[in-house]
């Protein structure tokens, strides 16, 4: 069995516009259900950084010979590609701002009923490095009834971090004097839904990784809340080096909960 690579493109409503998306698929395809895993991109990036950068391709096709994993579909979209970074957020500014509605209303049942991958909770799952890693664990607690599980590497989870990175102009497009949604879409201060509602959840980062302490703060909110997951600090900083090397880890922790 081969990993293959495509890419697609999508008309979006929400964004009034097109989008470019990659997609992986085992080849010949297997009978029966096929997984979806929605993996997503940080600041600066695009639909081509997990092929092109993080090497998951090569990574799954090891996984799969190895016989580690279960064949699986890995989705790679844009965020959007508005400023350096949308947060995956639907900003108050409004359409053609809306890069969550784009990502869960437009592109995912898209890609799900053209390429007949995923269709469930319990055969989707969502990730991401750094900005994707942030939106995969807040789009995880809005929405804990979509995804079977959900992981960050190096995600960064207080909000205002958003700021200093796209900039505080592109930033008051987003959140317009809202403090309220500000708490609304932090994992470290929003909702989070009852352990048995939640997916199942695993995160980590590279202890010289400037957002070594919200991963910890992070962790600590989870524990006090008695909610299980996975959590481990590695050495790394926040690069692509450190990526490359763990992105495994999350394929077989998806592998392992999403029904096959």
């Amino acid at each position: 069995m081969k990993m293959r690579l495509y890419s697609d493109i999508i008309q979006s409503e929400a964004l009034g516009s097109r989008r470019v998306y990659r997609l992986l698929l085992p080849e010949p395809r297997p009978s029966g259900e096929l997984p979806l895993l929605i993996l997503l991109h940080g600041v600066h990036g695009s639909e081509i950084d997990w092929t092109e950068q993080g090497h998951v391709m090569q990574s799954m096709q090891a996984l799969l010979n190895e016989k580690q994993v279960g064949p699986m579909a890995i989705l790679m979209p844009s965020d959007g590609l508005s400023a350096i970074g949308t947060g995956y957020l639907n900003w108050d500014a409004g359409r053609p701002h809306h890069y969550e509605d784009y990502l869960l209303e437009d592109l995912i049942p898209h890609v799900e009923q053209k390429w007949n991958v995923g269709g469930s909770k319990e055969t989707r799952a969502i990730s991401g490095l750094s900005m994707g890693g942030y939106a995969a664990i807040r789009l995880a607690f809005a929405y804990s009834e979509r995804f079977a599980s959900a992981s960050s590497l190096s995600g960064f989870f207080d909000v205002q971090e958003l700021g200093e990175l796209i900039g505080w102009e592109d930033f008051s497009l987003i959140f317009q004097k809202d403090e309220k949604r500000l708490v609304e879409v932090s994992p470290l201060t929003m909702a989070i839904p009852s352990p048995n509602d939640l997916p199942k959840l695993k995160m980590d980062c590279g202890v010289e990784d400037r957002y070594i302490l919200m991963n910890r703060q992070l962790h600590e909110r989870l524990e006090g809340d008695e909610i299980p997951h996975s959590y481990e600090e590695h050495s790394g900083a926040h690069t692509w080096d450190y990526w490359r090397e763990h992105i495994s880890e999350h394929l077989i922790f998806h592998s392992q909960w999403m029904k096959v």
